[in-house]
């Protein structure tokens, strides 16, 4: 069964929205792997002085993204856009994820970046000037959805990449399946080299990551048609 690897991140309880998306995509075959930065824990808490209000500690969930997400093969993450009683919000922390996964050509940004919020019309209050809503294009958000839609609206989301072919990432997906694997030829650049090296080679788009690509469609092609011609 083929998998789609969901990131949560939220203040709240999600567990009936990930229950809903899971029976979701398991009726269309999928297996959903989910994530979570529960911004609950301690670890993303922070006082700036004694007596002062706890708030979210902004560097240390961009730390956490970093570190334990930049290079998984993740396929969509969902951000909530409200935290209580705190200025941080969704729209700041996925804007800075992606901008941070697209400059530095990190495994994340291919997945599909998404809003949520039962609190929509608190983004449009603050999207009220030039400025802001030129800032909310130049994200390129996926899309904005409702938390109360939330399984829903994710579900059609994933399914829908089935529809598209992105070679790198088909490419990616099955070689992923075998990071230890050593390569011993091939393509020669890459002698010796597990599976995980070259996946990140892909990943950061380097110049043997691309040419390696190129390689395999030329071998593949190659085959195929030494098979066929086999078989007459």
């Amino acid at each position: 069964m083929s998998v789609k690897r969901v990131l949560f991140i939220d203040d709240g309880s999600i567990d009936e929205i990930v229950e809903r998306l899971r029976r979701n995509l398991k009726r269309r075959g999928f297996t959903l792997i989910k994530s979570m930065i529960d911004l609950n824990q301690p670890k993303f808490k922070k006082k700036s002085g004694v007596g002062s209000k706890e708030t979210l500690d902004f560097q240390a969930i961009k730390d956490e993204l970093i570190e334990s997400y930049a290079n998984e093969p993740l396929d969509l993450i969902a951000c909530d856009y409200h935290y209580a009683n705190d200025e941080l919000d969704g729209y700041k922390i996925l804007g800075w994820l992606k901008n941070e996964s697209r400059s530095k050509k990190h495994r994340i940004r291919r997945a599909k970046f998404c809003l949520y919020s039962s609190e929509g019309d608190k983004l449009a209050k603050k999207t009220n000037s030039i400025e802001d809503l030129s800032k909310l294009i130049r994200h390129r958000f996926d899309d904005f959805l409702k938390r109360e839609n939330l399984a829903n609206d994710l579900s059609g989301i994933l399914l829908k990449e089935e529809e598209k072919f992105d070679f790198s990432k088909a490419l990616d997906n099955e070689l992923s399946k075998f990071p230890d694997f050593k390569f011993k030829s091939v393509y020669p650049k890459f002698e010796g080299k597990e599976i995980s090296e070259i996946i990140q080679e892909m990943t950061k788009e380097t110049h043997h990551g691309i040419k390696f690509q190129q390689n395999l469609v030329e071998l593949t092609i190659a085959h195929f048609i030494e098979l066929n011609k086999e078989e007459k």
